[in-house]
């Protein structure tokens, strides 16, 4: 089976060495005509499409919308992609899931199909005003994390709290940009290292079986400069690059709202233990990816709740199973 994937970035980590060899990829696509390989494999433009045979194009980039549009204007069969990462919106791009089963195999298609859809009735929702503030396609891409964070804010508000927020794991600042959005009061300290994993935890998380080498090397996409950039109030935020807790350096602060999105289960218990106990009362933790294929998360709960009691908590059905928890 021939199989190209549309992507060059985190997403395409989620997928190859987990769902899809790399060995069976022919080739990726992207837009970005200076990007010519990625590992090891040519890219290709997408016009170059209409040259090539391909059974099946994965879409492995948060702009699945704008992928389709591009794909109807080039005349691209559509009924050949299949869109992993943009179901949860309240209109599903994927019909044929027979199709996907053939190509990721049976597990794979049902997550997709099971999983990620919303309750529909969404659509009644008026649009929040985080949005408005927000450019880029990130809402759409996971609608359930962001209408969720927006609840939250808004109850936190009711309660007239007054702390820091901040978020652990920033990647390229995707979901920052809505924390800096929500408090435009309120100090924001934004935790990475901006370099991608520590080298030692991604091993030992690779060799449990709880994510890939793909996925590893995925998330070293990132720096300081393509962060800042989307935040709009600046004065309000601290960059704490390195590895935690050791970025720390000391920091004792409270906390309103703090997004835990680091990936593996030893950062993730590192960072509950020291924000949980600086979390004000009706504050809020979101820890990204409890219920996903990355196992590690959920460990890392269960161990901070064997130590430390109990915690209110509930699971979100996003994307990626993002974990509430309410002090």
């Amino acid at each position: 089976m021939k199989i190209f994937v549309w992507g060059t970035g985190r997403i395409t980590g989620k997928i190859v060495g987990k769902w899809i060899s790399l060995e069976n990829i022919e080739a990726f696509i992207d837009n970005n005509v200076e990007i010519k390989e990625y590992m090891g494999k040519r890219v290709i433009q997408p016009s170059e499409l209409l040259q090539e045979s391909y059974d099946a194009i994965i879409v492995a980039n948060l702009f699945s919308k704008q992928i389709k549009e591009q794909c109807l204007n080039l005349h691209i069969d559509v009924n050949k992609v299949i869109f992993p990462y943009e179901n949860a919106i309240i209109q599903d791009m994927n019909q044929d899931y027979a199709f996907i089963a053939n190509v990721l195999g049976k597990v794979y298609a049902e997550k997709i199909e099971n999983r990620y859809h919303l309750v529909r009735g969404t659509e009644e929702y008026e649009t929040p005003d985080i949005r408005k503030k927000v450019n880029g396609g990130y809402y759409d891409t996971d609608y359930v994390r962001i209408q969720c964070f927006d609840f939250a804010v808004k109850e936190m508000r009711k309660r007239n709290l007054h702390a820091s927020v901040a978020e652990v794991g920033v990647f390229q600042g995707e979901f920052a940009q809505y924390i800096n959005a929500a408090f435009p009061e309120s100090r924001l300290y934004l935790f990475d290292t901006f370099e991608g994993f520590d080298a030692k935890e991604a091993l030992q998380e690779v060799r449990n079986g709880n994510c890939s080498e793909s996925f590893v090397e995925a998330y070293k996409n990132t720096n300081i400069a393509k962060v800042l950039e989307k935040m709009q109030y600046l004065d309000n935020i601290e960059v704490k690059q390195g590895f935690f807790p050791d970025s720390l350096d000391g920091l004792e602060d409270t906390f309103q709202f703090v997004s835990i999105d680091v990936d593996f289960e030893e950062s993730i218990y590192n960072a509950l233990c020291y924000f949980y106990p600086r979390m004000i009362e009706g504050g809020y933790i979101f820890v990204h990816d409890y219920n996903s294929d990355l196992r590690g998360v959920e460990k890392a709960v269960d161990r901070f709740e064997m130590e430390n009691g109990m915690l209110k908590k509930m699971p979100i059905s996003d994307a990626n199973g993002t974990l509430a928890i309410l002090k």
